[in-house]
């Protein structure tokens, strides 16, 4: 085939080394796997810019038509494989599986044999010959049916294409609008110079000057996908991944203007709108220490809180800055982490540890309160029998009641305090079941009246009981027994002989029932009030030399809470005191 090389045949050669050099620059490793797909884009427009090189430089019919058939093996994949580029610069590739590429193929692939195999049918072009009026012989071209079917498919894609990257430049509001400007101008390049060629429109008769505008969109698309490095992670694909991350994540400018922000973040902050442009200043005047962070760039990291729908919420908030290509700061991304399950963990071993510190602290005043009144029980008790076993022919009849009533007390002193220890090793460790149900209240003082009628007897005190028509409560038995009993117990102690005891229950509203045990004994002041469920106070001796430990109302308090109750204390020296429970009425 001769060749002849001239002015327009070489001016083809830098589309040619343009778009291979790009093509080679695209496939390197650290533009990822997407930049084989432009790669793909440069290598075919700079094969179909070759083979029209060559088509220029021939000089006869034979060897243009030759190189125009090669020419169609590249030309009708462009388009498509442009398209396919925008798709995936803007995140969409996803969209375009294989079963949706069998309905684009069709038409390149028979364009393609179509041009190829024009001599059989004349489909694509009616007729080809030589045009010789200018300064080199070029084809001139008859087209057909099927040339329209291929431009019209061609403008189809540009369209999508365009579309596609309009609709993506109007919705961005983030730092990406130039990239998506410079490939949308990369994607009109190629129809405004086609347009030319198809309408006579450009200066030179039967020369298509649609290479030159795929190497100008090639230039252009290199701008925005290499030169910023956008195949490392497409600019619209990022948003994708923006705005579909669980944290919330805001981007501020320099000047501290909101520029976007993703859904989370608006549900953090209760925006029902993305507030674009607006002062964070504004924006966030009920969290300064937002406001500080974007102030003090140095300041890595703060916690958040946040009120939801009357429950708090509690954010790790993290800047990172966002820098240009030439390393200028444009802006500040704040990224919102849920931290709420590890501030209520955090809170509950804190808890925990404050719980362990008191229990440690009350189990060491409570083994000085265990030593203190096991010793004068058992001192006691065992100064009794050791009289007993010392002078047994010498003791009365009256003597030796006397003795033996004083050892009485001292092991009923020592079975209320084991018991009541008992009692609390067990709350101490949640081993005590509640079983609610509705309880007789008069019943249970009767069993505990007699319980200590013996103790009442001694002092003869004056026991008057006052019941409501229904004094039923919804408590545990057992606790409630317990409850009762020390407080029995302590008016029994620390009221003189010849006093009164008062025990009655009455309904003050609808809900309630109030048990109250009230004697006229000895009485305490505000400082013992104030440490009366305290291990800090230290017992002190009833009225008759009874021992007290104090844990029988630590522990009765606690009964009475569990229960879901209260217990309610007043008192005046020398002139007795009240204890009032007050619990769900049965």
């Amino acid at each position: 085939m001769a060749m002849e090389l001239n002015i327009f045949s070489l001016s083809l050669l830098l589309p040619v080394i343009v778009c291979t050099l790009l093509g080679i620059q695209a496939m390197k490793p650290r533009y990822a796997a997407g930049g084989k797909l432009f790669a793909l884009l440069m290598l075919l427009v700079a094969a179909w810019s070759l083979s029209y090189a060559l088509e220029l430089a021939s000089t006869t019919y034979e060897g243009m038509l030759f190189w125009l058939k090669v020419e169609y093996l590249f030309i009708p994949f462009v388009s498509l494989v442009l398209f396919l580029v925008v798709q995936q610069y803007a995140g969409l590739e996803f969209n375009l599986r294989t079963n949706h590429l069998l309905y684009l193929l069709p038409i390149p692939v028979v364009t393609s044999f179509l041009s190829v195999t024009n001599d059989f049918h004349h489909l694509y072009y009616k007729a080809i010959s030589i045009d010789n009026s200018g300064a080199i012989p070029l084809l001139s071209l008859d087209v057909a049916l099927w040339y329209y079917v291929h431009v019209f498919y061609s403008y189809l894609l540009i369209i999508a294409a365009s579309l596609v990257l309009l609709r993506k430049l109007y919705f961005q509001r983030s730092l990406f609008r130039n990239q998506l400007a410079y490939m949308l101008i990369a994607v009109l390049f190629p129809a405004v110079f086609l347009s030319l060629y198809l309408t006579g429109s450009f200066p030179y008769d039967n020369i298509d000057p649609t290479p030159f505008a795929f190497t100008f969109s090639g230039l252009a698309m290199s701008v925005s996908i290499l030169r910023y490095r956008m195949l490392d992670l497409m600019p619209i694909a990022r948003e994708h991944v923006f705005t579909s991350m669980a944290d919330g994540l805001v981007v501020v400018d320099r000047i501290q203007r909101i520029v976007d922000a993703n859904p989370e973040s608006m549900k953090i902050f209760g925006w029902n709108k993305i507030p674009y442009g607006q002062d964070v200043s504004d924006v966030w005047k009920m969290h300064p220490e937002l406001l500080l962070m974007l102030k003090n760039r140095d300041t890595e990291s703060i916690e958040l809180e946040v009120e939801k729908q009357g429950s708090q919420i509690y954010y790790l908030v993290s800047n990172s800055i966002i820098r240009n290509h030439k390393a200028d700061v444009v802006g500040v991304l704040l990224v919102i982490h849920d931290i709420t399950i590890r501030q209520v963990m955090q809170k509950a071993i804190r808890l925990n540890e404050e719980k362990l510190q008191r229990m440690n602290a009350e189990k060491d005043k409570l083994f000085a309160v265990i030593a203190h009144d096991l010793r004068g029980p058992l001192g006691a008790f065992a100064g009794l029998t050791e009289m007993i076993m010392q002078q047994t022919d010498e003791l009365s009849n009256e003597e030796m009641k006397e003795l033996t009533s004083s050892m009485h007390q001292s092991a009923s002193a020592l079975h209320s305090l084991l018991e009541n220890l008992l009692y609390w090793s067990r709350m101490q460790r949640d081993d005590v079941k509640i079983e609610p149900s509705k309880v007789d209240v008069a019943l249970l003082f009767d069993e505990v009246q007699a319980l200590f009628q013996h103790a009442i007897d001694a002092k003869n005190l004056a026991v008057r009981k006052s019941f409501n028509a229904a004094p039923f409560a919804i408590a545990d038995k057992q606790m409630l027994l317990t409850v009762l009993r020390n407080l029995l117990s302590n008016a029994i102690k620390f009221t003189q002989a010849g006093g009164r005891i008062s025990i009655s229950t009455y309904v003050k509203d609808a809900a309630n029932l109030h048990i109250q045990v009230a004697d006229s004994g000895i009485g305490m002041d505000d400082e013992m009030l104030n440490q009366l469920f305290s291990f800090e106070k230290t017992g002190r001796l009833g009225t008759e030399g009874e021992p007290s430990s104090g844990l029988g109302l630590i522990l009765s308090r606690e009964f009475v809470e569990r229960m879901g109750g209260k217990l309610m204390v007043s008192s005046v020296p020398l002139q007795g005191s009240e204890f009032t429970i007050v619990l769900p009425l049965g």
